[in-house]
């Protein structure tokens, strides 16, 4: 069997890539190693289940403000059961969806573990196919803990969250990431105690240190425990908890759980695909490639989180289609850089373009506007007016150049700096434009003008 492209993996980038090459005409196979995989981690243990789980899990944190505004809830709680059941449904109803904009598309899919077995093919079930172009897209996979081994009962991953039936008493979170954060608001808004350890100095370390700093101050409001510059160094399991023990700044933490969730970030998944085999080169497993995704061998690419930019869904979607416009007219197109950040934890973090720490890096004089919520009429009628907007701009000329939010649908509104940074927007020209009030959006008006 020959094809011109084949697609390894079925998520975000792989099956927006596999779409895109079939619609302009070339004979496509996307290979995934099961049917339940269509969509990737995303769709399946990810971005889609989370979400979903913390929608649900939001109208319980915000109970007490609409009981203060007249609102009579009674027994309000949260089946698990029910909410497993409605995430199955979900991601049933989007991988049908997926797999009909495939078979539009008339893209073949195959299912099976793919290794390649030369420059130009790969082995799946015992069958060789060859291609004249290849595009990586495997994705990622849970990043081991060196002390804490997944069991799937009392030391989970963020994949067996969704399977769990019960709301435990207690959790440990080590990893104060995106996903560790989001998870802590998850339990703590069902009653769950809970301890966020990160090993760096700040939780979610890749954001701005004032929304470190202040999204810290914010769960633990909330009551959520978070130790930073801590270690894990041993642990015991009991019949129902574990005992562990944690090295922090203060010394020695001895702490019982119920549950511990580890969530130290993600490795790409490369090891079984035989890189050397097709003259791949790759740095501890990610894939090296050029500006234009091409890696090593020139009839392959390669996006997503097997390479070392954003692993994000929608960083994935704009590699796809820069792969795909590579494999018609090569060298032409880049992926862009200009990438929001978004975690849905509460309240929300969400930024985009150039930091303090990059401008400062880059020689780059720039003026830092900050805007609290706390002057906001929608956020105080929305239950929760913490958290605040921070807009970097070039102190020369006003254009923005970045910038960072938390608070109330910050995962939404931070598109409204996406498009100023992308359209050199200045500060003075934002302040020229009328935005409807009362709304949270108005407050990036309020701040520059």
């Amino acid at each position: 069997m020959n094809y011109d492209v084949i697609v390894i993996g079925a998520g975000p980038g792989g099956y927006e890539c596999a779409s895109l090459l079939a619609k302009q005409g070339k004979n496509v196979a996307i290979i995934e190693k099961n049917e339940n995989q269509i969509g990737g981690t995303c769709l399946n243990e990810g971005c889609i289940p989370a979400k979903h789980y913390l929608e649900s899990a939001g109208y319980i944190a915000k109970q007490n403000y609409f009981k203060s505004c007249g609102v009579l809830f009674e027994n309000l709680s949260l089946d698990m059961s029910t909410l497993k059941s409605k995430k199955n449904e979900l991601i049933e109803e989007l991988r049908n969806g997926i797999n009909a904009k495939l078979k539009k598309a008339k893209v073949t899919t195959i299912f099976g573990t793919a290794t390649f077995e030369s420059k130009n093919s790969i082995r799946v079930n015992n069958e060789v196919i060859n291609a004249d172009k290849f595009v990586i897209a495997s994705g990622s996979i849970h990043r081991p803990h060196p002390l804490l081994k997944i069991d799937g009962k009392q030391i989970i991953s963020s994949k067996e969250v969704f399977e769990l039936d019960n709301i435990p008493t207690s959790i440990l979170i080590v990893g104060g990431g995106a996903i560790g954060c989001e998870f802590a608001t998850f339990f703590n808004s069902l009653g769950t105690k809970v301890h966020i350890a990160e090993f760096t100095p700040n939780i979610v370390p890749a954001e701005d240190i004032d929304v470190a700093k202040g999204l810290k101050r914010e769960l633990e409001k909330k009551g959520i425990t978070i130790t930073t510059d801590t270690n894990v160094t041993s642990f015991s399991k009991n019949t129902n908890s574990i005992d562990i023990k944690m090295q922090t700044k203060k010394g020695e933490v001895v702490a019982n759980y119920e549950l511990i969730l580890v969530s130290i970030g993600r490795s790409p998944n490369t090891s079984e695909l035989n890189l050397d085999k097709a003259d791949i080169s790759n740095e501890r497993g990610f894939i090296t490639v050029d500006e234009h995704l091409q890696t090593s061998n020139a009839n392959v690419y390669a996006i997503g989180d097997v390479i070392t930019t954003p692993a994000l869904a929608h960083s994935a979607y704009n590699e796809a289609n820069v792969a795909t416009n590579n494999i018609f007219n090569p060298s032409i197109c880049k992926p862009s850089k200009v990438i929001p950040f978004v975690t849905f934890c509460q309240p929300q973090v969400a930024s985009v373009g150039k930091n303090e720490k990059m401008l400062k890096a880059e020689g780059i004089e720039y003026t830092a506007i900050k805007h609290f919520y706390k002057s906001s009429a929608k956020a105080k009628i929305k239950g929760d007016d913490s958290g605040f907007i921070k807009l970097l701009c070039d102190k020369q000329n006003g254009v923005i150049l970045g910038g960072t939010m938390m608070g109330n649908d910050t995962t939404e509104h931070i598109h409204q700096m996406l498009i100023a940074i992308n359209t050199k927007l200045t500060k003075d020209e934002l302040a020229k434009m009328v935005f409807a009030h009362p709304t949270l959006s108005e407050s990036l008006w309020e701040m520059v003008k």
